[in-house]
């Protein structure tokens, strides 16, 4: 991997890379975007190293803010699209981390280090999340009333193995949210609206198995009040075992899921789930194949995150055979009323 000031570039052979970007057929209609680059330099010290890289956007709020890490897992608020790094207390050497995950529209940002998940102010005061007895805490999705939600994880939950469960912090209390299906085990909770709806995910234990630990699938959902419903793209199909079909990334005020699935073929593509219909997200740059950490959406149906493209090239082959390159780029995404043409705006 060589790293360059705007993007990151891999080169692996043709053969190695298996899946194909045709597009399948779905049932969803389509949701047209706009996407703009937005590639913000940063300069980051690895291994006694200088390196370029950019800020891999994760949230924005309906100000348009912006947050986001970079590839050694510092944390950035970009106000006016100037970074601006964010350290938990204690944290200031380059093998420490703080991961920023979600942002509101009151300024407060969450996310996680090494002390545990984190809730930061718009004044920069951070305070540590840590659920009661676990032995790691990680805060991914905040609403606007400072209610986070996460997974916290530990050997005292579970047999003497790490066990893993979902929580919602809600002015200081902590309560444990798990899927309460048959042989649910792992969950995760990924955001929540003002509405206290969440999405999630949780591994589903193999029926049978006497190793508690083994699952044989992945699935979404959203909590609403008590009620769990399974998030499902239609038509989606999985090229690989065990993973999510459908995998939601964030959950604005108006209950609008932005996240991304496979179409029928099993490729990658990204839906918007919004008034309980699902919609492909279309507007894409050319030659996307994959997404990078988590994208956001404010209530705007505006997306901020980061994708990979893929490029065709002739002899880029670890022996000069054909092969492909890949190039990361962040991106903020705005609903339009009719289709465009993939590219960039400039």
């Amino acid at each position: 991997m060589t790293y360059r000031p705007v993007y990151h570039r891999i080169v692996l052979p043709l053969a190695w890379f298996c899946l194909s970007l045709a597009t399948g057929v779905s049932a969803a209609a389509d949701y047209a975007y706009q996407f703009e680059k937005v590639d913000i330099k940063v300069r980051v010290s690895f291994l006694g190293e200088q390196r370029d890289d950019i800020v891999r956007l994760t949230d924005l709020d309906n100000k348009g803010q912006l947050i986001g890490n970079d590839f050694a897992n510092d944390g950035y608020i970009v106000p006016k699209r100037k970074p601006n790094e964010i350290r938990c207390p204690g944290e200031q050497t380059e093998d420490d981390s703080t991961i920023v995950s979600a942002i509101n529209n009151r300024g407060q940002i969450v996310g996680s280090c090494s002390a545990g998940g984190f809730i930061r102010d718009k004044r920069g005061n951070i305070t540590i999340l840590n659920y009661p007895g676990a032995e790691g805490t990680v805060a991914l999705g905040i609403n606007d009333f400072g209610h986070v939600v996460g997974q916290y994880w530990g050997d005292a939950f579970g047999q003497g193995l790490q066990r893993f469960h979902g929580f919602l912090w809600k002015d200081g209390t902590y309560t444990t949210v798990d899927a309460p299906f048959v042989e649910a085990m792992s969950t995760t909770l990924s955001g929540i609206n003002n509405a206290g709806q969440i999405i999630g995910t949780f591994l589903h234990h193999h029926p049978g198995s006497s190793d508690i630990n083994e699952y044989d699938s992945e699935i979404a959902f959203l909590y609403d009040n008590g009620d769990f419903t399974d998030l499902n793209f239609p038509g989606s199909q999985i090229p690989f075992c065990c993973g999510a079909q459908t995998f939601p990334m964030d959950i604005n005020n108006h209950g609008d899921v932005i996240g991304a699935t496979y179409d029928s073929q099993g490729n990658r593509q990204f839906f918007l789930l919004a008034g309980g219909e699902y919609f492909r997200i279309t507007g894409l740059p050319e030659n996307v194949v994959d997404f990078v950490g988590g994208w956001g959406i404010n209530d705007k149906t505006q997306i901020a995150g980061a994708l990979i493209q893929r490029f065709p090239c002739d002899a880029c082959g670890i022996e000069g055979e054909p092969g492909y390159t890949f190039e990361l780029h962040s991106f903020v995404a705005k609903p339009t009323k009719t289709p465009k043409k993939n590219n960039w705006v400039n």
